[in-house]
């Protein structure tokens, strides 16, 4: 369904693809709000010791390198060929594009969208157009870090965008996509993202024996790193499993 502005968008994560949909929503014309429940480009952050598998200019938009080259004259994008680290993208290019005029004051941190519901409809009520026909509305929580006071408010809009992404919704390791068999007695033993194995998380890892499930680009960084800390640190062992036809061996093995 088409959506003339003006209008309201509420984008949900302060990630790339957060930032590069807002930027372009307010670009045309729309009120936009990104409710970012961490710091923007949170999950960057958090694997920032990973380079990325794919050039910047893969990764950045026209739109996005033209409003920062607008907003400082001194902003020079990376090599459009450079494989940055996440860290590096996010301090380059995202944090940057947060603060960049057309989203600077749109952009909420620390503000969780705990609900959302279109007006004061339950959900078996009214379908179709009869129900579109009601603005969203958002329950948020706010830890106070950001520009609101902590605490529970409102917030309405036209449009939802949902750009959350996956990294902090996990995979399990059981088929069809729930936990294994002692998964979750085991969850705090567990490390559902991407460990800095040569950095802050190494002594974790050091001189022990560490199971790696998947079979991505990230898994095998992973293992690359502990393969390099095994040279560093006897005893350090890794088995990896690769899960990528299906996960019943690692459900199996639980």
């Amino acid at each position: 369904m088409a959506v003339e502005s003006p209008a309201r968008i509420a984008v949900l994560g302060a990630g790339p693809i957060g930032l590069e949909a807002a930027l372009y929503a307010r670009y045309l014309g729309y009120e936009v709000d990104v409710y970012e429940r961490g710091r923007v480009a949170e999950h960057l952050l958090q694997w920032g010791h990973v380079r990325l598998f794919t050039p910047f200019a893969a990764n950045a938009s026209p739109l996005g390198i033209s409003a920062l080259a607008a907003q400082d004259q001194n902003w020079k994008p990376p090599p459009v060929e450079a494989l940055t680290t996440g860290r590096e993208f996010a301090e380059r290019y995202c944090i940057p594009l947060s603060q960049s005029d057309l989203l600077v004051d749109g952009v909420h941190e620390q503000t969780e969208v705990l609900a959302i519901s279109r007006g004061p409809l339950r959900r078996q009520e009214l379908t179709g157009e009869d129900r579109a026909a009601f603005d969203f509305r958002l329950l948020l929580g706010s830890t106070g870090g950001g520009r609101f006071p902590a605490g529970e408010r409102f917030a309405t809009a036209d449009v939802v965008i949902d750009c959350t992404g996956t990294y902090g919704n996990h995979n399990w390791l059981g088929a069809g996509g729930i936990p294994a068999i002692g998964e979750l007695a085991a969850s705090d033993q567990i490390e559902y993202g991407v460990p800095d194995v040569l950095g802050r998380d190494r002594e974790r890892y050091a001189h022990h024996h560490t199971l790696v499930v998947g079979s991505d680009r990230l898994a095998a960084s992973v293992v690359t790193a502990l393969a390099q800390l095994g040279h560093e640190a006897p005893f350090t062992q890794i088995t990896w499993i690769d899960g990528a036809s299906d996960n019943r061996g690692a459900e199996n093995d639980g």
